[in-house]
């Protein structure tokens, strides 16, 4: 008895230091944050009153909340299947065999090693409408960032530049463990490339397929950093995302139940969409 006692024990203390730190940085945070956007807050980030849901009628009713929520999702629509598509034939045009496979792997891997400010600065130099290397090359006259239309097609090739090498690397792994064995045989029994993709190597990476969709929803409805950089939300609130009017509402203007509010909104619209989505998928994703 007295040796079974301390092994039952340690898993507990070998869990303790990082369920600290969990509980510290990231589920104390969530539950204050919770409850601010039931209260009136002051400057001083102190709770006044408590008011129930009278922020969160007050936000829906607010027109610029609505645009930053039609902004978000209108992102996430056009964002998550255009990653998913460029991502995905990457990881396909790297796995063939090939001198330039290493090249390949390489260049969809490099902007991993580039940080995040560094390439929105170089993004914003290259869209750039009167000294930008893209409209000169194409020879368009394209105002990047007057342009509503423009500015949101820019904030989608922004995020796909930040998150492909990511994305590439988990789905190249995942093609690499697709047994050759079954890819000779199917090619042996004369299926053809596409079929080969379709029939074999898509369900046998589904589960990283939807871990990779998964993550670019996240990343979609938090995105924030390109909207700072690029666009400041412009023009006209075309491109003003939830996260960036949270920043803006909680950080510079002080309304710090406001931000509250908007961050707890943003949570439940996320944590709603990836529910429907595993919910839907249960039943099509192969774990091998």
């Amino acid at each position: 008895m007295k040796l079974r006692y301390p092994n039952r024990i340690k898993p507990y203390l070998l869990i303790a230091p990082a369920l600290f730190l969990a509980v510290l940085f990231s589920y104390r945070p969530f539950f204050l944050t919770l409850v601010n956007s039931f209260h009136t807050i002051s400057l001083a980030g102190k709770r006044i009153n408590f008011i129930g849901f009278d922020n969160y009628i007050r936000l829906f009713a607010n027109p610029s909340f609505q645009a930053s929520l039609s902004n978000t999702l209108r992102f996430t629509l056009f964002f998550v299947p255009t990653n998913i598509v460029i991502c995905l034939s990457a990881a396909l045009l790297s796995n063939r065999p090939g001198k330039l496979a290493t090249l390949n792997q390489i260049f969809f891997f490099l902007p991993m090693a580039v940080g995040l400010s560094s390439t929105m600065m170089i993004v914003k130099m290259m869209f750039n409408p009167s000294i930008g290397i893209i409209n000169q090359l194409l020879g368009l006259d394209i105002q990047w960032f007057n342009n509503r239309h423009a500015a949101m097609g820019l904030l989608v090739f922004a995020g796909v530049g930040l998150d492909i090498g990511l994305n590439f690397l988990l789905l190249i792994s995942a093609l690499r463990n697709v047994p050759s064995d079954l890819v000779e045989v199917a090619t042996i029994e004369g299926a053809s490339w596409s079929q080969t993709f379709r029939y074999l190597q898509a369900p046998m990476i589904s589960s990283t397929l939807l871990f990779v969709v998964v993550t670019n929803i996240k990343d979609a409805m938090l995105i924030s950093a390109p909207v700072m950089i690029l666009t400041e939300g412009g023009p006209y609130r075309s491109t003003q995302t939830l996260v960036y009017q949270m920043y803006l509402e909680g950080f510079r203007s002080g309304n710090y139940a406001m931000g509250s509010t908007i961050a707890t909104i943003v949570f439940a619209l996320t944590f709603a969409i990836l529910l429907l989505l595993l919910h839907l998928e249960r039943r099509r994703v192969y774990y091998q």
